[in-house]
C-alpha cells in the first residue's frame, strides 16, 4: 500500500526553507558568522538525503565549518541574493582569511544560538570548525560518510541502487523533469567542496549562481521582484507530492519510508526549519564568540542592527 505522506512538515530537497531573526543580536554579544547550510540540523538532513540517494555524492559534502571573512558577510546582508557580492571581488578576502592555530581556549567551538541546535548526542557529530586553511572546504570522504550514516542510522538496504539513483534524477518524461533538475542542481551546490568544485565554497555555506556572485544556499528576498529563492529553496516544492511520485514512478517506495521513520530525519527537519526560519535573506548565523575576543582573521564583529 502507497503511504499517502511520509512528510509532516515542509523542507526543502537539500535544504529547509529560511525565514530569520537575531539570536546573537538579541544577547548583545560579539559574533561569528557562518553559513546556515553548516548548522547541524539542518546539515543533517541534507546529508541523509544525500547519502541515502548516493553515498559518493554525500562524501563531498563539507568535513569542517568557517566563518565567513567580515566583508564577504557584510556585502551579503547587503545583498542577500548574491548580486553586488562578485567572487573576483570577494576571492581576497577568501585567501586572506587566518584562522586560529591549536590550542587553549582556541579549541572550542563557537556555539550555535539556540535556534540552531539540536540533540547534544547529535550535534557531536556536525561539521567542527576548521583550525588550519587547508581543512577549509574539505570533503567528509567515504570513510567518514559512512561513520556519520551509521551513526545516523542508514544502513545498506536503505540506500538507492545505481539504478534507482539514475531514475531519481534522470528518467525521461517531462511530468517531473523540473524537480528532478533541482534536485541535481541542489546537490551539486552543495558539494562544491575541494576537489569537486573549480571554486569549492562548501566549508561557507556558499556557492556561486551563474553570473559568479556569491550567496548562500538558502538565501532569500521575498521584497525582490520577482520574490528571489536560491535553487536549494526551489526544490522544497517536491515535499509537497512530487518526491512520492518519482518514489512510486522508480520503486522505492519503501526506502523513502525508512529514511523517513527509521532516522531522525523528521527531528532534523523540524529543527532545521526553525533554524533556518531565525535567519531570513542572507541565511547567515550570527554565532556567538568564544570568550577569548576577536579572532587573526577579525570575524568577530557586532551582530548586525547593533552597528
Amino acid at each position: 500500500m502507497r503511504p499517502k505522506s511520509l512528510v509532516s512538515v515542509t523542507v526543502a530537497f537539500w535544504l529547509i526553507l529560511s525565514v530569520g531573526s537575531l539570536d546573537a543580536q538579541e544577547r548583545g554579544s560579539a559574533v561569528q558568522p557562518f553559513g546556515v547550510p553548516l548548522a547541524p540540523p539542518v546539515y543533517f538532513v541534507n546529508f541523509l538525503l544525500l547519502y541515502w540517494s548516493n553515498p559518493e555524492v554525500a562524501a563531498h559534502m563539507p568535513a569542517y565549518r568557517a566563518p565567513l571573512p567580515q566583508q564577504v558577510y557584510e556585502c551579503l546582508l547587503e545583498h542577500p541574493t548574491g548580486t553586488g557580492c562578485s567572487y573576483p571581488e570577494m576571492a581576497p578576502y577568501f585567501a586572506e582569511q587566518v584562522l586560529p592555530s591549536g590550542g587553549g581556549r582556541h579549541d572550542r567551538n563557537s556555539d550555535w544560538p539556540v535556534s540552531c541546535q539540536t540533540d547534544p548526542r547529535w550535534q557531536a557529530l556536525a561539521p567542527p570548525e576548521a583550525r588550519r586553511t587547508d581543512q577549509i572546504n574539505e570533503p567528509l570522504g567515504m570513510r567518514r560518510a559512512e561513520a556519520l550514516a551509521g551513526a545516523l542510522g542508514i544502513d545498506q538496504k536503505m540506500i538507492l541502487t545505481d539504478e534507482e539513483y539514475a531514475c531519481l534524477i534522470a528518467k525521461p518524461g517531462p511530468d517531473l523533469r523540473p524537480y528532478r533538475e533541482q534536485i541535481i542542481l541542489c546537490s551539486i551546490e552543495f558539494t562544491n567542496s575541494n576537489g569537486h568544485s573549480v571554486i569549492p565554497l562548501s566549508s561557507y555555506g556558499l556557492s556561486l549562481d551563474a553570473q559568479a556572485d556569491v550567496r548562500s544556499l538558502c538565501a532569500s528576498d521575498p521584497t525582490s521582484d520577482p520574490p528571489f529563492k536560491a535553487p536549494c529553496l526551489k526544490a522544497n516544492d517536491i515535499f509537497a507530492g512530487p518526491l512520492q511520485e518519482i518514489a512510486a514512478e522508480c520503486r522505492f517506495e519503501e526506502k523513502l519510508r525508512r529514511l523517513m521513520t527509521e532516522t531522525p530525519m523528521r527531528t532534523f527537519a523540524e529543527q532545521g526549519h526553525h533554524c533556518q526560519k531565525r535567519w531570513e535573506g542572507a541565511c547567515i548565523a550570527e554565532v556567538a564568540c568564544p570568550s577569548n575576543g576577536a579572532r587573526a582573521n577579525d570575524s568577530c564583529a557586532a551582530p548586525r542592527g547593533t552597528e
